[in-house]
């Protein structure tokens, strides 16, 4: 089966997809603490006792708290709109780790071109809080535009990508150039509004050193509410908005509230006044001078760098549903929160020394953890018979993401706010904001590239994050000098803090694969210890892909999750090469998406197909494919027929205008986030464009761990696009087989077929291919039977009775099932024989 990898690229998909707006909301929206003496300069403790008072402002009459609870929904509807807009993206430019990457540029770009604007802008602007709230409407204004433009898109992208569909850098190009157009309104917008609001948190308060400790606060407070928002939103999509209303919906619910908020602002922002401030010289404009924005960028690289490589591991140990990335987003968030409520504090207690600190801090934190990370999952062997529920089984993920993060990733959310405390009572602070805001964002996707592409694949996700203590230790004593002369406590304190930091790495056994990559957070159960794990490779293509032996018996894993072996499972395998070959009239062009083990395409290669395209999201899948299941699928890719295509399996139908005799789908189970796009009937619909009128479809559909109104959702999904459907059940799985013209199985050409060597030792000893018939679950009246009867026990139209691209149904419908008992398979299987009618077999034979 395919390793399916769709969340983590979450791998990158999700990961960087995933924490696109984690660098607006958090590391784009910094809290800025206290100022310096100089901006070059990281020392100057007493700069604020130094300043002289100036006149006493008058309050507004705009509450601080207002502005908070405004910025709180900033982030909130922010992170909604990121995961709508990279959902709706990935339809169009696919869900590889290249797309993903074009898209998160594409973000960033925009995020980094209003931080830049919004620094520009904001000493001109006397209304900064009005300002902010036009900004909101217009964001309100391309959210509501984003499924009309959406649908202008997918044109645009496949008149582009046809002109070179088979060069990676023009398709990257073409990627990152339409991401932009899509979403350059609302992003530039976005990063425009903490340079404003910088201007106006304080803007009531004196310029003595009481009035600017006040600013630090309140700005520290800005932005951990900024953060806070963003938490809320990632918990309360995944768990609530996007299941309920869909993806258009969502977009419209956020729409309306980025509109609500613009309203709120606009209305306060008539009252509030900015200081107006001369034109700034030469001097003043470069003051912020080079060791900031250098400390700025690396701030952002080495956070988005621990992100990503969080989530990578996360996938691997707490699992890569849609739920599941939304927790690991949401804990990430709170943990930055927390990070960001104390940095003021921080500075308080010590000063120059705050940073240094912040550091050492967060290297020690990682390095500290380094251990945990192996048996974190061990946390959920054996808890299936005790915790039963979704929700309990949840729970259990948040407190074991929590868990590992909680120590690091609050203390890396020190840094970038101690950071730009600098600039804090900075009279252009929106200018120098806007500016460092920038630099990081643009520090993000150095961070989050470099480390998908090079750290992971090169270093794997241990020695990664060894590195990142080491730049974090290294960056803690490059600044310590800035530490004043008498802070010599606290120097000695993060000297020692740094270099415990960069040893611990060294001192520490090395992880535990086997356990790492058990996957007992699936099903809750019990590890059976393999003998050895013979394959291990970590990418953003396909997260972790591993091969493990057990005696004699070899087995494929992604990410934890089972995809194949070279026992019992090789039967069910060659059978879904079988059922639709038997309705298979033409042999000249099959497309297979997703290889696994290679098993169903080694005895695909048996029939007399003249050409096979295979389509894989993973290289590290058909690595593995090649060299350990070679004997299982007669080393199927050595095949001068069969030509491997590195793409994800819609976007691949989606450019290329090839039309087949057959197309075969084998994906890992549907719960992945991201699969669910390919069992959907807008999915369904584009393999029909690239069948011929004869052509057959088949697709491997999970069985166990699925409830009855989930799976009629499936079955009548490709049966409103394909008119005949015929459903088998064996070894355990389902096999799904759909084409335009009658079924009909034919026994002279079975038993011709059967005779072909590579088809022979493939079937049961005896039989002939048409034999598989016995198979049959259902198909016909007596499927359309099945169908009726849940859309009417569940009170739902059979037209709406579908899974689509904009309701996400088995994207958030399919991870609940996976809580039930092995058993209640049978269960299922007991509701669809009600149904079988006792000619259904004959129906399908033809002479």
């Amino acid at each position: 089966m395919r390793g399916c990898y769709h969340t983590e690229q979450a791998g990158c998909s999700e990961s960087v997809r995933g924490f696109a707006w984690t660098s607006a909301s958090v590391y784009g929206r910094p809290a800025l603490t206290t100022p310096p003496a100089s901006t070059t300069d990281l020392g100057a403790d007493d700069a604020r006792s130094t300043q002289a008072p100036s006149a006493t402002k008058h309050s507004t009459g705009v509450r601080f708290g207002l502005i908070r609870a405004l910025f709180i929904g900033s982030g909130f509807t922010g992170l909604v709109d990121q995961i709508g807009f990279s959902k709706y993206l990935s339809y169009v430019v696919g869900s590889t780790a290249y797309a993903v990457s074009a898209v998160l540029a594409a973000f960033m770009t925009g995020l980094a071109l209003g931080a830049h604007l919004g620094g520009k802008l904001s000493n001109r602007v006397r209304r900064p809080l009005l300002a902010y709230g036009v900004l909101e409407l217009i964001v309100g204004g391309a959210v509501a535009a984003a499924p009309l433009a959406f649908k202008a898109l997918t044109p645009m992208y496949l008149g582009l990508i046809a002109r070179a569909p088979d060069s990676l850098l023009f398709a990257s190009v073409v990627r990152w150039l339409l991401a932009v157009l899509f979403v350059v309104i609302p992003t530039i917008a976005m990063g425009a509004t903490l340079p404003l609001l910088s201007r106006v948190v304080g803007s009531d308060l004196n310029d003595d050193p009481q009035g600017n400790a006040e600013k630090e606060r309140r700005l520290g407070k800005l932005y951990a509410a900024n953060t806070l928002g963003g938490a809320l939103g990632a918990l309360i999509a995944a768990y609530w908005i996007l299941p309920l209303l869909g993806l258009s919906g969502t977009l419209i619910a956020s729409a309306i509230g980025s509109a609500g908020i613009g309203l709120l602002a606009m209305s306060g922002g008539r009252k509030l006044e900015a200081p107006q401030l001369p034109e700034a010289s030469a001097e003043e404009r470069d003051g912020v001078g080079l060791l900031l924005p250098t400390l700025a960028f690396a701030s952002g690289g080495l956070v988005f760098a621990c992100e990503v490589i969080f989530t990578h591991l996360l996938a691997l140990i707490i699992g890569n549903s849609a739920y599941a990335f939304g927790l690991i987003l949401a804990v990430f968030l709170i943990c930055l929160f927390a990070g960001a409520s104390v940095a003021p504090r921080i500075h308080a207690r010590f000063g120059s020394a705050a940073l240094p600190i912040g550091l050492a801090a967060a290297a020690l934190g990682m390095a500290i953890t380094l251990p945990a990370w192996d048996r974190l999952p061990m946390l959920f062997g054996g808890l299936g018979a005790h915790v039963t529920s979704f929700a309990g089984r949840e729970a259990i993920r948040a407190g074991a993401a929590f868990l590992i993060l909680v120590v690091p990733t609050t203390l890396m959310g020190l840094t970038f706010p101690l950071l730009l405390q600098r600039v804090a009572a900075d009279p252009r602070v929106g200018a120098q904001v806007g500016r460092l805001t920038a630099i990081n964002t643009l520090g993000a996707v150095a961070g989050a590239l470099l480390t998908g592409y090079l750290l992971l694949p090169k270093l794997g996700s241990e020695r990664a994050l060894h590195s990142v203590v080491w730049v974090f230790g290294a960056l803690a004593l490059v600044t310590l000098p800035a530490v004043a002369r008498s802070k010599a406590r606290q120097r000695t304190g993060t000297l020692a803090a740094a270099c415990a930091a960069i040893a611990l790495p060294f001192l520490f056994p090395a992880w535990n694969l086997a356990r790492l990559t058990s996957g007992v957070n699936v099903y809750f159960e019990g590890w059976q210890k393999p003998d050895e794990v013979l394959f291990l490779r970590e990418d953003v293509h396909g997260g972790v892909t591993t091969v493990t032996k057990k005696d004699d018996l070899y087995t494929l894993y992604t990410n934890g999750k089972f995809q194949g072996n070279n026992g019992h499972e090789m039967q069910a395998q060659y059978a879904f090469a079988h059922f639709p070959s038997m309705f298979v009239t033409h042999w000249d062009r099959g497309l297979v998406i997703g290889l696994g083990t290679g098993t169903t395409l080694g005895t695909l290669n048996g029939y007399p197909w003249k050409h096979l395209d295979v389509v894989e999201i993973s290289p590290a899948i058909a690595e593995a494919a090649h060299e350990y299941f070679g004997g299982v699928n007669d080393h199927a890719l050595d095949d001068p027929r069969v030509q491997v295509h590195f793409d994800d399996g819609r976007n691949y139908l989606l450019v290329r205008a090839e039309k087949y005799d057959f197309i075969g789908m084998e994906l890992s189970s549907v719960w992945f986030a991201g699969a669910s796009s390919l069992y959907s009937k807008e999915y369904y619909q584009l393999v029909k464009r690239h069948l011929l009128p004869h052509g057959i479809f088949q697709q491997w559909v999970q069985v166990h761990h699925m409830e009855n109104h989930t799976f009629a959702r499936i079955l009548n999904s490709l049966r409103q696009v394909f008119p005949h459907v015929a459903l088998f059940y064996a070894g355990g799985q389902g096999v799904l087989v759909a084409s335009e013209q009658p079924l009909r199985a034919s026994r002279a050409r079975s038993d011709e077929l059967s005779e072909r060597p590579g088809v022979r030792r493939k079937l049961e000893q005896g039989a002939q291919l048409v034999d598989l018939l016995k198979y049959l679950m259902l198909t016909g009246k007596d499927l359309d039977s099945y169908i009726a009867d849940e859309a009417a026990r569940s009170d739902v139209p059979l037209s709406e009775l579908v899974s689509t691209d904009d309701n996400l149904f088995l994207e958030y419908a399919t991870p609940r099932g996976n809580v039930l008992p092995w058993g209640h398979r049978q269960l299922l299987l007991d509701e669809m024989s009600r149904h079988q009618s006792a000619d259904a077999t004959a129906a399908l034979i033809a002479p």
